[in-house]
């Protein structure tokens, strides 16, 4: 992510933190800021009615280090034994292949699927939205139906 951020969005992101006071607001605003690190081709993001919750956003992120930190995650994983699948941009800048291999351990079961030219989210990305959903459906539809 850090190779990824401009000189320019780095500037902004300063000068958010001097000028926008409610922690809600600035994390919503960074976000926006940093967005084109994690996206190939976006489609148009719906605005949102609810404001963001920047506590229970740092809070589950610090909560998710603090599990990870104790092993406990992905270890507790191994209680799963459904079937699951990871469906993955291969332009988000976390590494899927490095997650799938550190996870597998822990959920033998788990499949992968990666797109290339596809971010973080690939319901939201143009060229995959559709075939994401495609594979999502069929994969449920074989394990369910």
């Amino acid at each position: 992510i850090e190779g990824r951020i401009s000189a320019g969005m780095r500037e902004q992101l300063h000068q958010l933190c001097r000028e926008v006071a409610d922690p809600g607001e600035r994390l919503k605003r960074q976000y926006d800021v940093i967005r084109p690190v994690y996206e190939c081709d976006p489609l148009p993001e719906e605005d949102e009615a609810e404001p963001f919750d920047a506590r229970a956003h740092t809070e589950t992120w610090e909560d998710m280090v603090r599990l990870q930190e104790e092993q406990i995650y992905p270890r507790a994983f191994a209680a799963i034994t459904s079937p699951a699948i990871m469906l993955h941009g291969e332009y988000d800048p976390h590494p899927g292949p490095l997650i799938y291999a550190s996870l597998l351990p822990h959920l033998p079961q788990l499949e992968y699927r990666a797109w290339p030219q596809c971010g973080h989210s690939p319901w939201r990305e143009r060229a995959v939205r559709e075939e994401f959903f495609a594979v999502l459906r069929g994969w449920l539809w074989e394990r369910m139906g």
